[in-house]
């Protein structure tokens, strides 16, 4: 039998059963298909971070190799055509350069912070205590000199410090400079031996404290000794470029100590403390003074570094504990010494004031 439409049910139900199938496939093979991209997908994506992560090891790689030091050649051949066989500093420092980078390890990542030097600190104290146990001989009583030194400054000079100056040729044309040292006659100046002494003492010498302006308020002393060391005198060692002048009395009978007072005078006293020097320029009738560090130049020397210090400036006093004056205080070397003091204005030096110039000073005050 037949229904209605000319199909019979039984047709139209294996029909709606077939069209049921056919939907169920589609939808399998579509969600197959999403299923497969999504599989690609993170392929892709797995792909991808192997690719940045291979990327970033052989970027690490080659920025690790960049880092190796080149080690130095032995030869000519290593050496960079802007350094001249001359050039012994630089050459210096592009071995240390090299062999710091090499000390440092390849294979080793450099830290900042590890390379930098731990800080230290120190009281003031603390390093005066250890320029004491040292002795002046040691390497850790010099503080580090500052980036630019200071310079002499005119001003109205102080009754103890003076010229020296020959009789015959007027004060105007001193020579060098001076200072008066406490002494029990209160009759003593100290200078640079090489100011007053060369194949013998120079004659005929005067000094006036407190010069200025031309003019001389505590008078002329006439030196009568020239006093230096047998090492001085021999062979002009520079470790005793000092010398004591005694002068003769006013014609009152005045010491010079009783008129214009005295600085004291100091041995082993070390390195390191802050001195001042006051100090006639040759050729000008105006001090000058400064202040600043008495540097370890060597167990025997002492450097002083201040600008415009020039020619006439030898003999000078290095005062340390000036008063509140600033005109009085304890006299630890003067300017003289290695080169006869400096060969320029701007480093002057001085024999260290140990043993030697303390037998000196106590001949000097018989």
């Amino acid at each position: 039998m037949e229904a209605p439409g000319g199909r019979s049910r039984v047709a139209r139900r294996q029909q709606r059963i077939r069209d049921r199938k056919r939907a169920r496939a589609r939808r399998a093979a579509v969600a197959a298909g999403i299923a497969g991209l999504v599989v690609i997908a993170g392929m892709l994506g797995v792909a991808l971070s192997i690719s940045h992560s291979s990327a970033r090891a052989l970027t690490a790689d080659r920025s690790a190799e960049a880092g190796q030091s080149t080690p130095a050649s032995a030869g000519p051949t290593g050496s960079s055509p802007a350094t001249s066989a001359g050039d012994s500093s630089s050459s210096a420092a592009a071995s240390g350069t090299a062999s710091s980078t090499s000390a440092a390890g390849a294979g080793s990542s450099p830290d900042p912070q590890s390379a930098a030097p731990a800080p230290t600190t120190s009281s003031p104290g603390a390093d005066a205590a250890a320029t004491t146990a040292a002795g002046p001989g040691s390497a850790v009583d010099t503080p580090e000199q500052p980036v630019s030194s200071p310079s002499g400054q005119a001003f109205g000079g102080t009754p103890a410090a003076g010229v020296l100056y020959r009789t015959d040729s007027g004060v105007a044309s001193h020579f060098c400079s001076a200072s008066v040292v406490h002494s029990p006659a209160g009759n003593l100046v100290i200078t640079a031996g090489h100011c007053v002494y060369s194949d013998g003492p120079k004659q005929h010498i005067a000094f006036a404290p407190g010069y200025h302006n031309g003019q001389t308020p505590y008078g002329s002393w006439t030196v009568t000794k020239v006093v230096v060391s047998d090492a001085w005198q021999s062979g002009h060692d520079p470790d005793q470029d000092v010398a004591f002048l005694q002068v003769a009395a006013s014609d009152s009978g005045a010491s010079l100590e009783s008129v214009t007072g005295a600085d004291q005078i100091a041995f082993d006293r070390g390195f390191g403390m802050p001195v001042t020097v006051p100090a006639y320029p040759q050729g000008s009738d105006t001090p000058i003074t400064c202040a600043a560090p008495a540097l370890r130049h060597s167990a025997t020397q002492t450097e002083w570094d201040c600008r415009g210090y020039p020619d006439g400036t030898s003999g000078a006093p290095f005062l340390v504990d000036v008063d509140g004056s600033g005109e009085k205080g304890t006299v630890i070397g003067v300017i003289g010494g290695y080169q006869r003091g400096g060969l320029t204005p701007d480093v002057s030096y001085s024999c260290y004031f140990g043993a030697a110039i303390q037998a000196l000073y106590q001949s000097a005050t018989v």
